[in-house]
């Protein structure tokens, strides 16, 4: 598990890691809103600003976030109504979750490509099973066979939402969390990059939550030496160049590549106090928005990883105070269910209470 970094007072790094992991949620969800209506557009050049307009092809409202965050929040409340802990193995809870992939994939103005394809494959079978709704061995079954047909197969819809999988996972062991991100993400991807993209983003998630430090290669013991080495050279060439070289980010390569070069140009190491903090995650979801093409997806991952390490005081409160979206959620309802799927002991010193960060309002109150 990640190395926890005590001061001393345990309620005080539960408190900190439980408002790191709400911060997780609610940053990439403002990435997602912010990089909504500048998708499908070429890389955005520094003469212009990038601002949470709403708008953009599919006509987002301001704060409006897209199927990045939605559905990242079916995980959650998947999770949040699993008695066994809220394990997102158990069948029963993926059964939910694709039964409600299903159901808002019907009413949805924006799905990635893949991600629709297996969704629709998955309902011909259960169809064909004489059912009603897909189930979760539906989805797997599709996601195997649009990546067997397909040579465009290693998409970013399973990297887009892998943050919120380390929620109920931070206080479990590495198999553990291991095991669960491979579930969510074989429920629509198939195939090693997709998969080592997933794990690689989601431990490094974890670790920020608890340790509040960036560490993107901590998940690179858990692949074979051949391929911990491709991924290496990969972070290390998302290191040396900006955002926009990695063009291709409808790819689950350069997606990643391209969300850890934001989060690497603007914030090498973490900066103290909140408003150099909100600094740095403003420049990274303005990185990561001007890399252009699929601006939402980049900046909600980058978001979740920079948020996991700042907490939600880094985005900017009128980001926050703007963002809402399916399934009729503001940024209270989001962070709150965040809160509920939060995997970390509760010391008796530390009241059931909303994430209160010093000097600053319950994120109800924003």
């Amino acid at each position: 598990m990640g190395e926890i970094q005590g001061r001393g007072d345990a309620a005080a790094d539960v408190r900190a890691q439980r408002a790191r992991a709400v911060g997780c949620v609610v940053a990439a969800a403002t990435g997602d809103a912010l990089g909504a209506p500048y998708e499908f557009q070429a890389p955005i050049p520094a003469s212009d600003d990038v601002a949470m307009t709403g708008g953009g092809i599919l006509g987002w409202e301001v704060g409006e976030w897209t199927d990045d965050t939605s559905m990242a929040i079916v995980l959650l409340e998947a999770a949040a109504s699993t008695p066994d802990g809220h394990d997102l193995r158990v069948e029963s809870t993926l059964d939910q979750v694709a039964r409600e992939w299903y159901s808002w994939s019907k009413g949805t103005p924006d799905i990635g490509t893949l991600t629709s394809h297996v969704v629709e494959r998955a309902a011909d079978a259960a169809q064909a099973a004489g059912r009603s709704v897909p189930r979760a061995q539906d989805f797997r079954a599709a996601a195997i066979a649009v990546h067997e047909e397909s040579t465009q197969n290693a998409g970013n819809g399973s990297l887009m939402r892998t943050h919120v999988v380390a929620l109920p996972y931070l206080d479990r062991d590495d198999d553990v969390l291991h095991e669960a991100v491979l579930e969510i993400c074989r429920l629509t991807h198939y195939g090693e990059e997709v998969e080592e993209a997933c794990v690689l983003w989601t431990f490094a998630v974890r670790h920020a939550i608890l340790t509040g430090r960036l560490d993107i290669r901590v998940g690179l013991v858990r692949l074979s030496p051949e391929r911990a080495e491709l991924w290496a050279q990969r972070i290390e060439e998302a290191e040396a160049a900006p955002p926009a070289t990695f063009g291709r980010n409808g790819w689950v390569v350069h997606a990643f590549q391209a969300a850890w070069s934001a989060i690497h140009r603007a914030c090498p190491t973490i900066p103290e106090g909140k408003f150099a903090q909100r600094t740095a995650m403003t420049d990274t979801l303005d990185g990561a928005v001007r890399a252009g093409y699929d601006t939402d997806t980049v900046a909600c991952i980058a978001g979740g990883l920079l948020g996991a390490a700042l907490g939600h005081k880094s985005v900017l409160p009128e980001w926050r105070r703007a963002l809402f979206g399916w399934p009729g959620y503001e940024v209270s309802e989001l962070a709150n269910l965040a809160e509920r799927v939060v995997d970390l002991p509760v010391p008796a010193s530390l009241p059931e209470a909303p994430v209160v960060l010093e000097g600053e309002p319950p994120l109800a109150a924003l």
